[in-house]
């Protein structure tokens, strides 16, 4: 697969009823398709991930 390529990755996965059941009425409240609500909060959790990461490196640096 192409890393260049946007949006080439797939992925599937399972997720209990009355979880599908919120994301379904969060995307349909922000009148937005639910897989386009998926990828925003997936993309928004590895960033804040990012974020905690870098912010845990600059601590160890400074810390020694």
């Amino acid at each position: 697969m192409n890393r260049d390529t946007p949006f080439a990755a797939r992925i599937a996965f399972r997720l209990p009823q009355s979880l599908y059941d919120k994301l379904e009425m969060w995307a349909e409240d922000e009148d937005r398709p639910l897989a386009n609500l998926v990828y925003t909060l997936v993309k928004q959790a590895v960033t804040e991930r990012e974020r905690t990461l870098q912010a845990f490196e600059v601590k160890q640096e400074i810390n020694g």
